[in-house]
């Protein structure tokens, strides 16, 4: 699994898109009366119940999801000792501005030794292909 530029935790991002997104949860009780519950489950609080392979991913001035959110994340899997990948972007906010390839060969990297299996040579294939389009085509990809 991979998250990149995760809201993790609804109660420090934008209540209104959780609301909006994943809706409200209307209660009617035996006497008619009717209460609306907005919990959606936090991701530092399920932390623990991880299995597998986990990355993510965050631009350290990310100006929509604050990057607190996966540090949080980060935290939670730390204290119940979860292995897993945490890669912050360095001036990126959101989408990862220039640096998007770099998180496009990240990705294709986790997918290609966690999905595939293949341990063989993933760790060079951003390198390598960013390397190859610079030759074939004149563009740097870094």
């Amino acid at each position: 699994a991979v998250s990149n530029a995760g809201n993790h935790d609804n109660s420090i991002y934008n209540r209104w898109w959780s609301e909006k997104h994943h809706g409200v949860k209307e209660i009617i009780s035996a006497k008619g009366d009717t209460t609306f519950k907005y919990s959606i489950d936090k991701n530092p609080e399920i932390a623990k119940n991880l299995k597998g392979h986990l990355m993510i991913m965050t631009g350290d001035v990310d100006n929509n999801v604050h990057p607190a959110n996966t540090i949080r994340l980060a935290n939670a899997l730390m204290r119940a000792g979860k292995r897993f990948e945490f890669v912050i972007m360095p001036g990126q906010r959101h989408a990862f501005g220039d640096l998007t390839e770099y998180a496009f060969w990240k990705l294709a990297d986790h997918f290609n030794k966690y999905l595939i299996g293949d341990f063989t040579s993933s760790d060079q294939v951003d390198i390598l292909e960013m390397d190859r389009e610079v030759e074939m085509n004149g563009k740097n990809g870094r």
